[in-house]
C-alpha cells in the first residue's frame, strides 16, 4: 500500500507531462507585409553570429533598445531620414524593466556563414510569457528601404513569443522588434537552433507537466480528503491550490498555449483576480489550519484584515482602469501576506502546536523564492533560470511541505482522537464504577429504610421520599412498642449525596440501638447525638421523634432543630403547627431539647417533613415556604395521605422548575388517625398541651 500512492503520482505526473504536445513545428510560408524605410546602419558590434548548435544563446549584448514612453513611434518613423532616435546599447544578456507602460523597440543584425548549407532556419525567442505585443520587422535590401512585418508562425505554439526565421549563407539580416506588455517587461532574447529548441521544448513540457501534475495530484488527493472528512481546513486548501494553479497558468503562459490559445490578454486580465484569490484563500487556510480564531484572537483579526485588500483587489480587477495599479500592488502584497502568515506560524509553534513546523517551513521557503521573483521584476536581480523559475520552485516546495504539514496535522488529530477515546474509555470505566458504587449506596440506603410500613389499629401511614441525587441524607424509621404505641423518627443530614447517606446510615444504627433503651423521645435524641459525636465531620443533623399513643390520644414529641409538625382535622376544620425549639445534633454532646405532650383525637392528620419542601426555590430564588405548604395541606385535607404526598411533590417540583430532580432531599410522612381515642370518649388523660422539661444540663 505504501508504494501505490507514489507510483500513482509518478504515472499521473508523467502522463500529464508527455500529454503536452511536443511536435509543435511545421513548415509554413512566412507571410510578409512590405514597408518602406530609409537605411539604418549598425556597426559590427551589433551583429549576432548564427550557428547550428545554438542552445538558447542570449543576444542581449548585440542589441540596441529604444524606449517609447508615450507609445507614439511607428514603424513608418524609421523611414524618415530626419528621425534620429536615441538608441541605447543593451550591453547585457537580460534587462528587466519592471511594470512599465512604455513601448520598447529593439534592433540588431544577424549573420550566418556556412558554405555547406544555403540557408539556416533558427528560432528567435523572447523568454517572457507576459508580452502582449511582440512584432518583428525584417529589413529588405535595396532602395528605398523596405521592411517586412514577419507574422508569427501559427504552428509554433510555445509558452513564450517565438519566431521561426531563416537566414541565408553569408547574408547579413537586420531586424526591428516592437515589444509592449501590461505586466513586468523583461527583455531577454534568445537564439535557438532547430534541434536544440525542440529539445528545450520537450524539457520545458516535462518540467511544466511535473509542476502542474503535482498541483493536480494535490487537488485530487485533498479533494478526496475533503469529501471524506468534510473539514473546513481542507476546503480552503483546495481552493488555494485551485486559484494558485490558475494564477500560474496565467503567469507561465501554459494556459494560453494549451487551454485557450490566442487569448493572452484575457489570461493577463485574469492573472490579477487569480493571484488575489490565491492569497485570500491561503490566509483563510492559515486561520483554519492554525486555529487562530480559538487560540490567538488578535492575530486572527489581523489575518482577517489582510484578507480585505485581497477581496478589494479581486473586485477592482474587473475594471481595466485599475489594472496597472493592481499589478503594482500585487508585487508587494504577497510578500506582506506571507510575512503575517509566517508570523502566525511562529506564534502557534511557540504555543506548542506541532503541525506548525512544516507549515512554517513551507511559507518560509515560498517567501524566499517570491522575494527572488520580486527582485527580478524590479531589475535588482538578473533574469536567469533560477530567477525565472523561482516562484514555481518555491511554490512546489511550499505545496510539498504543506502536504507534510497536513499529514502531520492529520497524525496529530489521530493521536488526539486516540487520546480522547482512551480518556473517554477510562471515564466510562470510572463512570461505571461510580454508578456501581451509587447502586450499592442506593441499596444500602434502601436497606436502612423500613421495608414496609407498620400496621396499627386506628393509624394509617403514608410516606414518600425523593433524594436530590442518587442517594441522600434524609432518613425515617418506626418503632412499634407493642402496646398500642408507635414511635416515628425523622432526620435530615445537611447536604446530600453519598456523604450525607453515610451519616444517615450511622443515624439508623444509633437509632436502632438507642430506641430500645430510651423511654422518652427527648432521651432518645440525646443518646443518638451522644453516640454520633465526633463522627459528623462537617455535617449536622436535624431530627424529631414522637411516640403516638392511640389509646390515650396523646403524642409525646421532642425536636432537635427539625421543622415543626402540622396537625389537621378536616372534620372540624382545625389546623395546628407544633413548634418546639431544640438544638441540632452535632453542636454539643449535651443536646439541649425539650419534650411536649400533644393531645390528639379521631380524624386528626399528623404531618412530618424535612426542609426540602419549604426551602425549594424557583428560578427567581423565592422559597416555597411554610405558608404555601400549609395552604396546600388544608386544601387537600380530605384526600388520602398517599394521594396528598404525590400532590405535594408535584407542586414543589413545578414550583422549582428543575424537572425530575429536586434541589434538596424531600421526605413527607402523613399519619391519619381513624380510630377513637380515650379523649374522643371523654376520658381526658392530660391537658391540651403539657411540656415536660427534658433539656440537657
Amino acid at each position: 500500500m505504501k508504494l501505490g500512492v507514489p507510483l500513482f503520482n509518478f504515472l499521473l505526473t508523467f502522463g500529464i507531462a508527455f500529454s503536452i504536445p511536443t511536435n509543435v513545428f511545421s513548415q509554413t510560408k512566412t507571410q510578409t507585409h512590405t514597408k518602406t524605410s530609409s537605411s539604418l546602419s549598425l556597426t559590427e558590434e551589433f551583429v549576432f553570429s548564427l550557428s547550428g548548435d545554438m542552445k538558447g544563446q542570449y543576444m542581449g549584448k548585440n542589441l540596441q533598445i529604444l524606449e517609447d514612453p508615450n507609445a507614439q513611434i511607428r514603424i513608418e518613423n524609421f523611414s524618415d531620414l530626419n528621425f534620429n532616435p536615441d538608441w541605447q546599447k543593451l550591453g547585457k544578456d537580460s534587462l528587466s524593466k519592471g511594470y512599465t507602460r512604455s513601448v520598447f523597440w529593439v534592433r540588431f543584425k544577424t549573420r550566418y556563414q556556412n558554405p555547406e548549407f544555403g540557408s539556416h532556419p533558427w528560432f528567435l525567442e523572447l523568454a517572457n510569457p507576459a508580452s502582449e505585443e511582440f512584432t518583428v520587422y525584417k529589413k529588405i535590401s535595396g532602395f528605398p528601404i523596405r521592411y517586412e512585418e514577419i507574422k508569427k508562425d501559427q504552428s509554433v505554439r510555445y509558452f513564450h513569443p517565438v519566431y521561426r526565421l531563416v537566414s541565408k549563407n553569408s547574408a547579413t539580416d537586420e531586424y526591428l522588434i516592437r515589444v509592449a506588455t501590461r505586466r513586468s517587461l523583461i527583455l531577454n532574447f534568445k537564439a535557438w537552433s532547430v534541434y536544440e529548441f525542440i529539445l528545450n521544448v520537450q524539457i520545458q513540457n516535462i518540467l511544466f507537466g511535473l509542476f502542474f501534475g503535482a498541483i493536480l495530484v494535490m487537488l485530487v488527493y485533498n479533494g478526496f480528503v475533503l469529501f471524506t472528512v468534510k473539514e473546513a481546513g481542507y476546503l480552503f486548501y483546495v481552493l488555494y491550490l485551485l486559484s494558485f494553479a490558475l494564477w500560474q497558468l496565467s503567469v507561465t503562459g501554459v494556459g494560453n498555449q494549451y487551454l485557450f490559445s490566442e487569448a493572452l490578454e484575457i489570461w493577463n486580465d485574469f492573472l490579477v483576480p487569480f493571484a488575489y484569490l490565491a492569497i485570500v484563500f491561503s490566509i483563510q487556510f492559515t486561520r483554519s489550519f492554525l486555529h487562530t480564531d480559538r487560540k490567538t484572537k488578535i492575530l486572527d483579526r489581523i489575518l482577517i484584515l489582510f484578507m480585505v485588500p485581497g477581496i478589494v483587489g479581486v473586485l477592482l480587477s474587473f475594471f481595466p482602469i485599475f489594472y496597472f495599479w493592481n499589478m503594482q500592488a500585487l508585487t508587494l502584497f504577497p510578500i506582506l501576506a506571507s510575512v503575517i502568515v509566517i508570523y502566525a506560524g511562529i506564534d502557534r509553534y511557540r504555543q506548542g502546536y506541532r503541525p506548525a513546523r512544516f507549515f512554517l517551513m513551507a511559507w518560509s521557503v515560498l517567501v524566499v523564492f517570491i522575494l527572488v521573483t520580486v527582485l527580478r521584476n524590479f531589475s535588482i536581480l538578473p533574469s536567469n533560470l533560477f530567477t525565472n523559475w523561482g516562484s514555481l520552485i518555491g511554490s512546489l516546495l511550499e505545496m510539498t511541505l504543506l502536504s507534510f504539514a497536513l499529514a502531520d496535522r492529520f497524525k496529530s488529530l489521530q493521536a488526539e482522537s486516540l487520546r480522547t477515546s482512551i480518556d473517554a474509555y477510562e471515564n466510562q470505566i470510572k463512570l461505571s464504577e461510580i454508578e456501581q458504587e451509587l447502586k450499592i449506596a442506593r441499596e444500602l440506603q434502601e436497606s436502612i429504610l423500613p421495608d414496609k410500613l407498620p400496621k396499627l389499629e386506628g393509624i394509617e401511614l403514608s410516606v414518600k421520599m425523593e433524594c436530590a441525587s442518587s442517594v441522600g441524607g434524609d432518613f425515617y424509621d418506626f418503632h412499634d412498642y407493642g402496646d398500642g404505641r408507635l414511635g416515628v423518627f425523622i432526620s435530615d443530614v445537611s447536604g446530600h449525596g453519598i456523604p450525607a447517606a453515610i451519616i444517615a446510615s450511622m443515624v439508623k444504627l444509633a437509632f436502632s440501638i438507642e430506641v430500645r433503651k430510651a423511654v422518652e423521645p427527648a432521651d432518645l435524641l440525646k443518646n443518638v447525638n451522644r453516640a454520633l459525636m465526633g463522627k459528623y465531620g462537617k455535617h449536622f443533623i436535624t431530627a424529631a421523634y414522637l411516640i403516638i399513643d392511640i389509646h390515650k390520644g396523646i403524642i409525646t414529641y421532642s425536636n432537635a432543630g427539625h421543622p415543626p409538625i402540622a396537625i389537621l382535622n378536616h372534620s372540624k376544620g382545625e389546623f395546628r403547627e407544633i413548634f418546639l425549639p431544640g438544638w441540632i445534633m452535632g453542636l454539643d454532646g449535651n443536646l439541649k431539647n425539650g419534650q411536649l405532650i400533644i393531645p390528639i383525637k379521631k380524624d386528626d392528620r399528623v404531618v412530618l417533613f424535612t426542609d426540602g419542601v419549604t426551602e425549594a426555590r424557583n428560578k427567581f430564588g423565592q422559597m416555597f415556604g411554610y405558608q404555601k405548604f400549609y395552604e396546600l395541606l388544608k386544601s387537600h385535607s380530605e384526600i388520602q395521605g398517599e394521594v396528598l404526598n404525590q400532590i405535594v411533590f408535584d407542586t414543589v417540583r413545578n414550583w422549582s422548575g428543575r424537572g425530575d430532580q429536586f434541589e434538596d432531599d424531600i421526605t413527607l410522612l402523613i399519619l391519619d388517625l381513624n380510630g377513637k381515642t380515650e379523649r374522643d370518649l371523654g376520658e381526658t388523660i392530660v391537658p391540651p398541651y403539657q411540656e415536660i422539661s427534658k433539656t440537657g444540663s
